[in-house]
């Protein structure tokens, strides 16, 4: 079963049989209920994951206590994207919204198989650095939208 979500999703497409083979071999599928978390805000970034089934807020703790919604995923959606980055911790929450099916797949790993196929993993991390930085932008265009909100009720 890792094997076929592996192969089937648009970020693994480009390895071969055996690249899928290696990596499935340190992943597995996790189920988990409605409010639990993948991981959390300072967790160890070892993971790279895949929303299969479901729906997972990534969400910022904020030191008020209040959570700045980051992304709302669907399934397919690729998350944990700190642990291809070099980042040792995460630094948000991952919880689900919903009961959701979400394909674990250990970073070492999929580091050493793209590390060895320099092609596939440059064109591999573009497109987890893509997901990154479109993050980030909706990330700022909601802080911005907040402090403008703020602004507009101070006048």
């Amino acid at each position: 079963m890792v094997i076929e979500k592996l192969k089937s999703h648009e970020l693994f497409r480009l390895l071969s049989p055996k690249e899928v083979e290696t990596i499935s071999a340190a992943s597995g599928v996790m189920k988990l209920r409605e409010g639990e978390r993948v991981y959390g805000d300072g967790f160890p970034a070892t993971h790279l994951f895949v929303l299969l089934k479901g729906r997972v807020e990534l969400q910022r703790p904020t030191r008020g206590g209040v959570s700045l919604l980051v992304d709302d995923l669907v399934e397919g959606s690729v998350f944990g994207v700190s642990s291809l980055t070099g980042m040792e911790r995460h630094i948000l929450d991952a919880v689900c919204v919903a009961d959701s099916e979400v394909l674990k797949i250990e970073a070492k790993n999929l580091r050493k198989v793209l590390d060895a196929n320099p092609a596939v993993g440059y064109a591999t991390q573009q497109r987890i650095s893509a997901i990154f930085f479109k993050r980030y932008l909706e990330t700022m265009e909601k802080l911005q939208a907040m402090v403008q909100a703020s602004s507009v009720q101070r006048a």
